[in-house]
Order: structure tokens, then sequence, then C-alpha cells
């Protein structure tokens, strides 16, 4: 349900939850002001009836109102997390290559400000398929959802950060310059080391690639990751 819907579909509930108070306390506060009225429900067993239905409507009405409100609220948490999902990688947690494309666009349509000093780094575990080979894919995925918390961590205190898939990561980081890349290429590496001194697990290696746009000097962003593709292509 989109956004405007569901804003409709609330005001609608919360007027019709306003009236049937507003109808509710009217009701009483006329039969309180007529004590003659008030008395005959009483005494004459139709009207008695007539009030019973009518009261256990508005009861009813009420419940159910309260009710569409607490489905709507359920449906409404069961589609962010189904967004969430769509758009997180589902081994590692972290956003994935739907996440990565949509920051593609997002760039591609940002001022040349912007994009003149856009940086982006590509990491690669290096180590995945001897570790596949000598320990299992299951050990291969283990290791990489161990370095996407490590990549996250670190990595979120720059720029963007998600799996572009397989073995490999990518991170965005707006007004970079080297300094601020060998600052996070740094924290990488300490965290890293730390990860594979804590335990007797196999080591994990990785490999940076990286694009600086104030010495690409490209206009669009796409030709900035075309350019980070190619350095990795050459080593």
């Amino acid at each position: 349900m989109k956004k405007d819907s569901i804003r409709i579909y609330k005001t609608f509930k919360a007027v019709q939850l306003i009236l049937l108070i507003v109808f509710f306390l009217a009701f009483f506060i006329y039969l309180k002001t007529d004590p003659v009225l008030s008395a005959s429900i009483f005494t004459n067993s139709k009207l008695l009836t007539i009030c019973v239905f009518l009261w256990a409507f508005m009861i009813f009405s009420f419940f159910a109102i309260i009710m569409d409100f607490r489905q709507l609220e359920k449906n409404i948490s069961d589609s962010d997390d189904l967004n969430r999902l769509a758009y997180l990688d589902s081994l590692t947690g972290i956003p994935n290559r739907i996440s990565c494309d949509i920051i593609f666009k997002k760039y591609e349509d940002a001022s040349a400000e912007t994009i003149s000093n856009l940086a982006c780094a590509l990491i690669s575990i290096t180590n995945l398929s001897l570790i596949n080979e000598a320990l299992g894919r299951s050990r291969g995925n283990y290791l990489i959802q161990d370095f996407a918390s490590i990549f996250e961590t670190v990595g979120k205190n720059y720029g963007f950060v998600g799996r572009n898939g397989g073995n490999e990561f990518l991170i965005v980081i707006e007004e970079c310059d080297k300094e601020k890349m060998a600052s996070f290429n740094s924290s990488l590496a300490d965290a890293v080391k730390a990860y594979n001194d804590s335990s007797n697990h196999m080591p994990v290696t990785y490999r940076t690639y990286t694009a600086f746009n104030s010495e690409l000097n490209k206009a669009t962003f796409p030709e900035i990751i075309t350019q980070l593709y190619k350095e990795r292509g050459m080593h």
C-alpha cells in the first residue's frame, strides 16, 4: 500500500472513530437532559430493545475501528520488514546489489560538485576460494559474514557500504581525498587484523581497488564505477 493511500485510510478511520465517539457522547448527553425519555427506555421494552441493539452496534464499531488501526500498523510493519529484506543481502545483512544499484542511480542525478570529490573503493576477499576448497563453502560463508560485519562497522562512518556480490564489497565516500580514504583503509586493516588475531580460524585476506574522481575528472558516476572495475581487472 502506497504511503498516500495509507495516510488517507488512516485519516478516514480516525474521522470514523471521532464521529462514533461524538455520537455516543451526544446520545447519552441527550438522555441526561431528557429525564422522561431516559425513564421510558426502561419501562418500554421495545424502546429498550432498540437502545440495546444501538449500544451494542456502537461498542462493536468502536472495537472494529481499533482493530483496523492495529491491523494497519501491523501491515505497515510487515511491509517495512519486507522492504528491508529486499534491499539487504540475505547472507550478510548489509545492503545488497539492489541497494548498490539504487546508490548508482542516486549519483547519476547528482550535481557536478558532488561528483567531483567522490571516491569509491572495491574490496575483494582474496582467499575465499582457498577457504571454500580447504574447509568447505559453509566456512567460506562464515568468513563472508564476519568480513561484512567488520566492513560495515568501519565503513558506515565514511559513506555507503554494500556487498557488490560474491567476494566483493563496495564503499562510496563523498568529499573524499587521499587522506580520508587512507583513514578508512587503515581502520579496516586494523579491524581485520584484530579479527585474524582473535582466534585460530583461517585469516581473511583482501585487496582494495580505489577510484578518486578528483583525479579522474569524470562527468558521471557510472564512469567512475567503470574505472573502478577497470582498476580491478588490471590486477
